[in-house]
């Protein structure tokens, strides 16, 4: 997941929020106004990769390695040498973390890449990779936003 400039500005409009909602005594909906902000947010995430995802083109790549890190675990990110429709040969590391090896180095394996970005690429049979952290925040933030808005419901 990507963080620019876009998401620091949504996130000093929630602590905005939940200041200003704090101060007035209305702490509750400023919870709930930051869930719905981030939901926002998620949603047009989801929506410009799947928009990036639609205009990708296939290709055939090759698994040169693995870029390895350790951050609660062992991760391992492929790295795959392609050629693009325009004829570079381009080397790139996925953006996906995987807890094994999942393909053999030198294996052929297909992929999409954006023609506008050739290093952003994708694994063909993986492409909901892309957008499920997305997903997982939207629902993992909903159960405490469900609880919030059941006592704001409830006064």
């Amino acid at each position: 997941m990507k963080v620019n400039t876009e998401d620091y500005v949504w996130a000093v409009a929630s602590f905005i929020l939940l200041g200003v909602s704090y101060h007035f005594g209305y702490l509750l909906y400023g919870i709930l106004a930051v869930y719905v902000l981030m939901v926002v947010l998620f949603m047009e995430h989801i929506f410009k990769v799947k928009k990036r995802l639609s205009r990708s083109v296939a290709a055939y790549g090759t698994v040169t390695g693995y870029h390895e890190a350790r951050s609660g675990g062992k991760y391992y990110y492929p790295i795959l040498n392609y050629d693009t429709e325009d004829g570079r040969t381009v080397s790139s590391v996925y953006t996906v973390a995987d807890r094994k090896q999942r393909y053999a180095e030198g294996s052929q394996e297909l992929i999409c890449y954006d023609p506008d970005d050739p290093i952003f690429f994708y694994f063909a049979d993986r492409e909901n990779e892309m957008t499920r952290d997305y997903y997982r925040y939207i629902f993992f933030g909903s159960i405490p936003a469900l609880f919030v808005l059941i006592m704001i419901l409830a006064n």
